[in-house]
Formats: structure tokens, sequence, C-alpha cells
């Protein structure tokens, strides 16, 4: 690297210069940059290391990752790997869902007298729960605590989120307990996992209890919410509730999307009521909502069960000229339908569009 007026590059030049190519993901240039300062004097820092792990491991090459900080372990340098550097490893093992070689190297970690920082502990943490070892996850929650830190809303989040996808109930209310005893709210994130998780288990007083304390403890739903508990309802069969729901955004001020219509549309046409779906989907067109394929798909099903092939058609021309694409279930619902009513020319041309 040329110096221009006497100013040559030092430590935190070489540093952002690695930190770009790791990001644009030419890790061999950044490695060479790291040589160059090496033979020029430039002594790298931890920050060079790390960065070094981080853009080896987000690109794919945690093998090399390791080799390289096994040297730098090894090495007689005075840059030597950090708890941070161990933590872009152990996060990357995770991810990849090698558990062991992740613990192996926490302890290894913790045998070259590197003390575990909260962002070591909350990346196995949220590694463990990722890849469904939430006893160990615990386990090492449980750690943390004695070690004299404390979890915060993130790291409960992701207990009872990991609990709620495993359909363990009793594990993630024991968490939020500890959440609430720890001084902590809960927030939209928790509540959202625990709603879901009881709307799947079919527990719907306990969904309406928890909705009630959530909107007392002045946590405001999301979108994700909403579409939780009507999905959930419309998937049991009560579409009442689901439509009261739906009703209700508009108090909290949270806008209809697409997912939301589409469970409804789904579900009114699978129980026959095809008027009001039709009118929920000129809803979502005045109110700019895209429709997608899956919109036109449930329509195109709850028509078929009625025989109202010329609404049926206009949807058609409809889906044509806002170029939504049909997919496969399109093409099944409409070549079984069509032919067996001698309207394959329609079919024909809408193909072709």
């Amino acid at each position: 690297m040329r110096t221009r007026q006497g100013c040559a590059p030092n430590t935190v030049t070489y540093n952002s210069l690695i930190d770009g190519f790791c990001k644009v993901g030419d890790i061999d240039m950044a490695h060479e940059l790291m040589n160059r300062m090496e033979h020029g004097g430039v002594r790298p820092s931890v920050v060079t290391l790390n960065t070094l792990l981080s853009g080896m491991c987000r690109t794919g090459r945690i093998g090399g990752a390791l080799e390289f900080l096994k040297q730098k372990r090894l090495a007689s340098a005075e840059v030597k790997p950090n708890a941070a550097s161990y933590s872009i490893l152990i996060g990357a093992f995770l991810h990849s869902n090698n558990v062991g070689r992740a613990m192996e190297l926490f302890d290894e970690m913790v045998e070259n007298g590197h003390s575990p920082d909260s962002v070591t502990y909350f990346t196995i943490i949220s590694g463990l729960a990722q890849v469904g070892k939430l006893d160990d996850a615990c386990s090492v929650a449980s750690s943390m605590r004695t070690a004299g830190f404390k979890l915060d809303t993130k790291s409960y989040n992701i207990l009872i989120s990991g609990f709620c996808k495993k359909k363990r109930l009793d594990d993630a209310h024991q968490v939020l307990a500890e959440m609430t005893k720890a001084g902590l709210r809960p927030d939209v994130f928790t509540y959202n996992s625990l709603l879901a998780a009881l709307c799947k288990a079919g527990d719907f007083p306990a969904v309406s209890e928890f909705l009630r304390k959530m909107i007392d403890d002045g946590c405001r739903p999301s979108v994700v919410t909403y579409g939780t508990l009507i999905h959930g309802y419309c998937k049991a069969g009560n579409l009442e509730e689901a439509l009261k729901i739906f009703e209700n955004m508009a108090e909290f001020k949270v806008e209809q999307n697409t997912v939301i219509y589409n469970s409804l549309i789904d579900s009114l046409c699978k129980n026959g009521n095809m008027d009001m779906a039709i009118s929920l989907m000129y809803e979502m067109r005045e109110k700019r909502v895209s429709l997608n394929v899956i919109t036109y798909n449930a329509l195109f099903k709850g028509l078929r069960e009625r025989n109202m092939a010329d609404k049926a058609f206009e949807l058609m021309d409809r889906m044509r000229e806002e170029r939504c694409s049909p997919n496969f279930v399109t093409m099944d619902i409409l070549t079984e339908w069509l032919s067996a009513i001698g309207e394959t020319e329609r079919l024909r041309c809408f193909v072709q569009g």
C-alpha cells in the first residue's frame, strides 16, 4: 500500500479495508491485507483477527476460520484471540448445527483463561435454542446467572419461543414466570410466541386470557399478533371470532395485510360463504392491499365447489390484468374444473396470457 505526503497506513486504516473486503465476501484479499500489515511492520489488533474470523464464518468458511484461530492462538505474535473471537466461532458452529464442536470451543475458551461475557452466553443460548437443545440452553442460562450476568428480554424470548415451537407450553410458562420475577416485562414478541402456541394447541380460553393480559400490560398487539389469532381461529373453524378480531384491528390502528385477508377468504370459501369472501376481495382492492396467487387459489377452489364458473372467468381476467402469475395449484384447480365443463378454450387463453 502506497503512502502519500509521508502518511503511512496504520492499524485502523488496514482494519477498515479488511472489514470492507470481508463485507463484500472477498476473504482472500482481506487475508492478503493482513499479511501486508505484518510484513510492513504494522501490528494487527484483535479487531483485525475478529473481523477476518467473522468474514470467514459469514461466507461459510468455518473450518478455515477455526484453523486461523488455532494458528493465532499458537503463534508467538502479540495478537491473541479473545472472548469475542471464540464467540464468533461458537455462533457459527451452532448455526451450522454442530453443537458438539461449539461446546468444545466454549470449554477451550474457558481453559485458555477467557471468561465468557454476556455476548458469549447469549450466542450459546440463542444457538442451542435454534437447534432445539432447549434444556442445554436453560443450563447455560443458569450458568450465566451464576457468573453474575442477567438475562435480558431478548434471551428470555428466545427460550420462550423455543419451548413454544416444541409444544412445551409448561416450560414456556415457567420461563415467563422467571422473566417477570427478574423484573422484566413481556413484550410483543413474548406474547406472540405464546399466543401462536396456544392457538396451535387449541386452547382458546387461554388465548383470550393472554390477549387481555397483553392489552392490560400496555403491550400493543402487532399485525403479527392479529395474523396469528385470525389464522388460529380460522383453522379451528371459529370464523365468527376471527371476523371479530379482524374488525378490532381498526381500534389499535393496525392495517390488515394480504396474509390476514387470505386466512379469512380461504376459511370463508371452505365454509361456502362465497359472497363474503368475494366482498373481502373487493375490500382488498379498495384498501390497496395486494391480492396474490394464494388469494386467487382460495377463491377458485370455493367457486369450483359452488360451480360459479362466470365469476371464476372474471377472476381469471383480473389475474392476467394484474400480472399475477398462476402456480401449479392454480393450474390443477382450473384444468380439472374447466375441462370437466367444456371450457378448455378459456383455459388455453388464460395460460397463453
